[in-house]
C-alpha cells in the first residue's frame, strides 16, 4: 500500500469519527432546543482536537509500520492528487456557495458555521475517498 493511500485512510477515519460525532451531537441537541454558544464552540474545538490527536497517532502508526516507504511523489501520485483535489474544490465550492448565498436569507449564526464546516469535510472526504480508491481501484488516466 502506498504511504499515500495510508495518509488518506488516517484522514478518512479521523473525518468521519470526529466529525461524525460531531454532527450527530448537534442535531440532537438542537432538536432538544437551543444550544448554548460555549458548548457549541466546546464541541467544534473538542472535534477539531479529536481529529488532530487521531492524525498524530495514526501519522506515527503508519510511519512506524513501514520505516523504510519511499515518500517521494511520481507522476502517478501527483495525477492522483491533482484529480481528487479537482473533484474536491467543486464540492467546496458548491457547499460555499450554498453557505454563503442562500443560507444568510434563512439562517444565522451557528447554523451557517456548521453548513460551512460540513462543505469543508464533505470535500476533504470526497478528496481522501478519490485517493483511496484511485490506489485500490487503479488510476486511469
Amino acid at each position: 500500500m502506498a504511504i499515500r493511500e495510508h495518509f488518506s485512510w488516517v484522514w478518512l477515519t479521523a473525518l468521519v469519527l470526529t466529525y461524525g460525532v460531531y454532527f450527530t451531537t448537534i442535531a440532537v441537541l438542537q432538536s432538544r432546543g437551543e444550544i448554548p454558544m460555549m458548548t457549541e464552540f466546546a464541541l467544534l474545538s473538542g472535534a477539531a482536537l479529536a481529529q488532530v490527536i487521531m492524525l498524530a497517532a495514526g501519522s506515527i502508526f503508519v510511519r512506524m509500520r513501514d520505516p523504510g516507504v519511499r515518500r517521494t511523489l511520481d507522476e502517478r501520485d501527483r495525477a492522483i492528487e491533482h484529480r481528487a483535489t479537482n473533484a474536491a474544490y467543486y464540492v467546496l465550492m458548491a457547499g460555499m456557495i450554498l453557505v454563503g448565498c442562500f443560507m444568510p436569507f434563512n439562517k444565522q449564526g451557528w447554523d451557517i458555521v456548521h453548513g460551512a464546516i460540513l462543505a469543508i469535510v464533505a470535500a476533504e472526504i470526497v478528496h481522501h475517498g478519490l485517493v483511496v480508491r484511485a490506489y485500490r481501484m487503479g488510476w486511469q488516466p
